[in-house]
């Protein structure tokens, strides 16, 4: 609908609707390698320099069936992206770099509601910031999704975000962008819901060389539907995950630690979380694990630990034996990916 290139943007109170019905928003175009009839964007930022501040906007799109991957009329309702082409090569695209901050907005029916994703470096990235300023996404695929960024600060506070696959994720943006330094998330004092049958509430995915050094407290995670993970954390290392509160019913676990190394699972509420029982424990840690370290803050939450050299303080044990997924039938820790980078290819 909209694209803004370079500059200092500020953008505040006013409405997009997206009602093309489904199958009418475009013509057919390729994503990737998927067919797509729909807009990629609401409001696309991009370039090689650009300062955005958005405040009290909403932005809402229509589910759209006829699309079988996206679901939704529009991909992305609020976009902050390095795609601005440097050249006609597939992937030669200028990096881009400035602040991206997000406040007193709502995003609706989507397939995620705000995305920052590939060749983003030396970066502010806000979304939230503030109790006064937090943000509402509803009724999509996931609501925050944000991707690899080069050497840049992320900070995602006091917003309330629901998805069908989670209600925020960090995902890579391989094999089209590695970032050579990694990038600082904070991640506090937001409630993100899971709505969906084997949704997360939130999950993090590292891949190598990492990209990832996050820090996560006083978060609210909550599933809403069976067979689900409160917290998800993938092949990340130093990860701090701490004061979190886990709520849902018949799940897989509450905080699930997947390849993980030397990251520290402290003081998390999990007591609200039910473990189903094809599930594994109300904390996880996969056979994959190692050096990790697990404190918890009620000595009646579950634990199984498959990993090595991890150390579990203040936790009842689960039953291994009654638990006894190895490393060929760890089910999450293959396929969880749900973000936009699985379906690009050059």
């Amino acid at each position: 609908m909209l694209i803004f290139v370079n500059g200092d943007i500020h953008i505040s109170d006013f409405s997009f609707y997206m009602n093309a019905p489904p199958g009418t928003a475009t013509t057919t175009w390729q994503f990737g390698t998927v067919p797509y009839v729909g807009l990629l964007d609401g409001i696309t930022f991009m370039g090689r320099q650009a300062n955005v501040w958005v405040d009290r906007i909403h932005i809402e799109g229509l589910p759209d069936p006829t699309n079988q991957y996206f679901g939704f009329n529009v991909v992305n309702a609020l976009h902050f992206t390095g795609e601005f082409p440097r050249s006609s090569t597939p992937w030669d695209w200028y990096f881009l770099s400035g602040s991206f901050t997000v406040r007193n907005s709502s995003f609706s029916t989507a397939y995620v509601g705000i995305s920052q994703d590939g060749f983003v470096k030396s970066s502010t990235v806000t979304i939230g910031g503030s109790p006064s300023t937090g943000n509402q996404l509803a009724n999509g695929g996931g609501g925050i999704d944000i991707e690899a960024s080069e050497n840049s600060v992320i900070e995602v506070s006091y917003n309330q975000s629901s998805g069908m696959y989670a209600g925020f994720w960090v995902v890579p943006w391989q094999p089209e962008f590695v970032p050579t330094s990694p990038s600082w998330y904070s991640i506090h004092d937001n409630t993100f819901i899971g709505t969906a049958q084997y949704a997360d509430g939130f999950y993090l995915y590292d891949e190598v060389p990492p990209f990832i050094q996050a820090a996560v407290w006083n978060n609210t995670a909550e599933v809403q539907a069976t067979l689900s993970e409160g917290i998800g954390v993938y092949n990340t290392k130093g990860t701090a995950v701490w004061n979190n509160t886990v709520k849902g019913s018949d799940g897989y676990d509450g905080i699930g630690l997947w390849s993980s190394s030397q990251d520290t699972v402290i003081g998390n509420n999990v007591t609200g979380f039910t473990v189903d029982p094809t599930g594994y424990a109300q904390i996880y840690l996969d056979p994959y694990t190692t050096y990790d370290f697990v404190l918890c803050s009620n000595p009646s939450n579950t634990v199984l630990n498959q990993g090595t050299n991890n150390v579990v303080i203040g936790c009842q044990q689960a039953d291994p034996a009654a638990k006894s997924a190895g490393p060929a039938d760890s089910k999450r820790s293959l396929g969880l990916q749900k973000g936009k980078p699985w379906v690009r290819q050059p």
